[in-house]
C-alpha cells in the first residue's frame, strides 16, 4: 500500500490507518489486549488508570476515527509527536530537578590537616566530573593492582555515577579522591551469628596518593556516616591489616568482627552499629530513608 499523507501512523497496531484500510484497521484493533494510558494521554486525552479497557479502547477508537474521517490522520500523529516530547521533557526535568536536589544536599566542607578546604559531594554526569572521576578509579585500580581495561573503568564509574553511588573528594575543584557506597549488602556479623545482617556498605574508600597523610580518609568515613540512611542499623567495610583504614575505623566505633570478610585479600571486617544520636545529630541527612 501505498503512504498517505494524510494517514495516521498508529503505535498500537503498528499500522498506516486512512480511510482507504480503516475497516481492516477496526478489525486488528478489536483484539487489541490494551491501551496504555500514556497512549491516550499523548493524544489529548484524560483516563483514570484504573478504568476499564473496553473504555479506554473506545475512547481511543473514537480519537483515531474522528481524525481519519477528517483526513486528518497526519495531524493526530503531529499532535501524539509534540504531546510524546513534551512529557519526556517533563520527565528529564523532573529527574534533572531530583538529581540537583540529592547534589545540593550532599555537599559538605571540611578542613584537612593543614586547615585547606576541602569538599566531599556527590559525582555528577558532568563531562569535568566524569573525566576526573575515570582517572582517579584508574589509579585506585593501579594501587590495588586490580584487573582493567579502560572500558571496565569507563562502565564502572558511570554505573557508579548513575547509581548515585560515587562521592568526590575535592580541593580547588580537583577530585583527589572518592568515596564508593552500596546501599544494601548482607552479612554475617557478630550481633547475629544465624543469619545474614543488611548493611549500609562502604565499597571504596580511596586518597590519591600525593594527597595522604593529611586525615583525608578519616573525612571520608566520617561523611559516611552522614549519608547513611536512617533506616539501616549497621554501616560495614573491608580492609587489610596494616591499612590506615583499620585505625580510622575503630575511630568511629567500627567494631573488628570474629568471621573475616569473603574478600581474599580485605579479610578483615568491620561494622558499626548506627545510633539513634547519629541521626538526630546530622539533622541535615542527605539520605532520609
Amino acid at each position: 500500500m501505498s503512504k498517505s499523507s494524510n494517514s495516521f501512523n498508529d503505535p498500537l497496531i503498528k499500522m498506516e490507518v486512512s480511510k482507504s484500510n480503516f475497516k481492516d484497521w477496526e478489525k486488528k484493533f478489536k483484539f487489541a489486549s490494551s491501551v496504555p494510558v500514556h497512549f491516550l494521554s499523548y493524544m489529548d486525552i484524560s483516563v483514570d488508570k484504573k478504568e476499564t479497557i473496553d473504555v479506554k479502547k473506545k475512547l481511543y477508537f473514537e480519537r483515531v476515527k474522528m481524525f481519519v474521517d477528517n483526513n486528518s490522520g497526519h495531524l493526530l500523529n503531529k499532535l501524539i509527536s509534540v504531546n510524546k516530547s513534551q512529557s519526556l521533557l517533563e520527565e528529564d526535568k523532573e529527574e534533572y530537578n531530583e538529581l540537583m536536589r540529592l547534589y545540593n544536599k550532599s555537599i559538605k566542607e571540611y578542613h584537612d590537616a593543614h586547615n585547606k578546604k576541602i569538599v566531599v559531594r556527590l559525582v555528577l554526569r558532568a563531562n569535568k566530573d566524569r573525566l576526573m572521576a575515570y582517572l582517579q578509579y584508574y589509579y585506585y585500580k593501579i594501587r590495588t593492582q586490580d584487573t582493567y581495561t579502560p572500558k571496565s573503568i569507563v562502565n564502572e564509574v558511570d554505573d557508579f555515577i548513575l547509581k548515585n553511588q560515587m562521592y568526590g573528594l575535592y580541593a580547588d575543584n580537583l577530585m583527589i579522591g572518592f568515596l564508593i557506597i552500596k546501599k544494601n549488602r548482607a552479612f554475617i556479623i557478630d550481633d547475629n551469628s544465624k543469619s545474614n545482617t543488611d548493611t549500609f556498605y562502604i565499597q571504596e574508600v580511596y586518597i590519591d596518593k600525593s594527597m595522604r597523610g593529611k586525615k583525608l580518609g578519616k573525612i571520608l568515613l566520617g561523611y559516611a556516616l552522614l549519608i547513611c540512611p536512617i533506616s539501616k542499623k549497621y554501616m560495614s567495610l573491608m580492609t587489610y591489616e596494616g591499612n590506615p583504614m583499620v585505625n580510622i575505623a575503630k575511630s568511629y566505633d567500627f567494631v573488628l568482627q570474629k568471621k573475616p570478610s569473603p574478600c581474599p585479600v580485605n579479610k578483615l571486617m568491620f561494622v558499626r552499629k548506627m545510633k539513634d544520636d547519629d541521626f538526630v545529630r546530622n539533622t541535615n541527612r542527605i539520605s532520609d530513608y
